[in-house]
């Protein structure tokens, strides 16, 4: 009988040291490297201060705040090249370096409500003059062709003015802005149709 027991105590220490041993033979999670890796990331200007939300490292797109987070790097507002280092965290583990690109935003031309056509009657402009506005920040107007610049004035201010007893055809202004530290150059070409 002291036998029995002895066998079933020891049985009983070995059910009990089991679950012991796997749980410690458990290797644990394994997290992915991004030490000594480069990332190349760009986005546009938008006026406001920036830093990439993501980042892709061998065809992983990794999330700020979520699986890496920067180092000593603040954000950026003007156009340019710029060097950031992120340190990965979550699943992942290591410091990688990270290119970050603002690039220039498209010239006001391009998204002004600038009408691109305005059309008049030739009945309608015999005996007074119509005026409109092109007005386009930091901009410049020209008039194209010599029977145009006869009818039609573009003030420095973009305000037109065609004048009363203009042919039918149609006419054209240019407006150009020129290319600044965050924009691109533009060109809007805008017409003027006499009926």
């Amino acid at each position: 009988m002291k036998t029995m027991k002895k066998v079933a105590a020891v049985l009983l220490a070995v059910m009990l040291m089991a679950p012991a041993a796997v749980n410690a033979a458990a290797p644990s999670a394994t997290k992915t490297t991004i030490a000594g890796q480069k990332a190349a990331v760009s986005t546009v200007y938008t006026g406001k201060a920036q830093l990439p939300a993501t980042v892709t490292i061998n065809g992983k797109t990794l999330i700020a705040g979520q699986d890496f987070v920067y180092v000593n790097a603040a954000a950026k507002t003007d156009a340019g090249k710029y060097t950031v280092s992120i340190k990965g965290i979550g699943a992942f583990e290591g410091t990688a370096t990270v290119t970050y690109t603002v690039n220039k935003a498209a010239a006001a031309t391009k998204t002004t409500k600038v009408a691109a056509k305005k059309a008049y009657k030739a009945s309608s402009l015999k005996k007074k003059a119509k005026k409109f506005s092109v007005k386009v920040a930091g901009a410049t107007y020209t008039v194209k062709g010599k029977k145009a610049k006869k009818y039609i004035k573009v003030s420095k201010k973009g305000k037109v003015t065609v004048k009363k007893g203009i042919k039918k055809g149609t006419y054209k202004i240019v407006i150009k802005v020129k290319a600044t530290k965050n924009t691109k150059a533009g060109k809007k070409v805008v017409k003027i149709v006499i009926k």
